[in-house]
């Protein structure tokens, strides 16, 4: 009976490690998916054509309609993001002016069948040359 007992114990620390290694996994793969839009950027220039703000348990998302330059439509959000450090969703959305020409910087991916736009980074203004 007790030269089972050493048995014993190697397996329940086997199955432990085993759990404790299949945990770390998930959280690093789950960490993973969450950071990996953040690793898709692009450069636009647009034009402004409409702004939407849409609240949703009580938080609000700012929605920017622009027309690309080869006249397609696309659709951004502009929300906060810790991991890029943008704070100033709100002052991105009321600075932007409809029908004048930006160059924005995003990250993400576009799947409008799930409402996930890319997401605004930065804006910058582009002068235009009036005759």
């Amino acid at each position: 009976m007790i030269k089972n007992i050493p048995y014993k114990f190697r397996k329940t620390n086997f199955l432990k490690f085993i759990i404790v290694k299949v945990i770390i996994s998930i959280i690093i793969i789950l960490g993973l998916i969450m950071l990996f839009p953040h690793f898709v950027r692009s450069t636009y220039v647009v034009t402004i054509a409409n702004k939407r703000i849409v609240r949703r348990d009580n938080t609000e998302t700012y929605l920017i309609y622009t027309q690309m330059e080869d006249g397609s439509l696309k659709v951004f959000k502009n929300t906060n993001s810790l991991l890029e450090f943008k704070i100033n969703s709100e002052d991105v959305y009321w600075g932007l002016t409809v029908n004048r020409k930006y160059e924005i910087i995003t990250y993400g991916f576009n799947l409008p069948l799930i409402s996930s736009y890319k997401n605004i980074i930065k804006v910058y203004g582009i002068k235009t040359v009036q005759k």
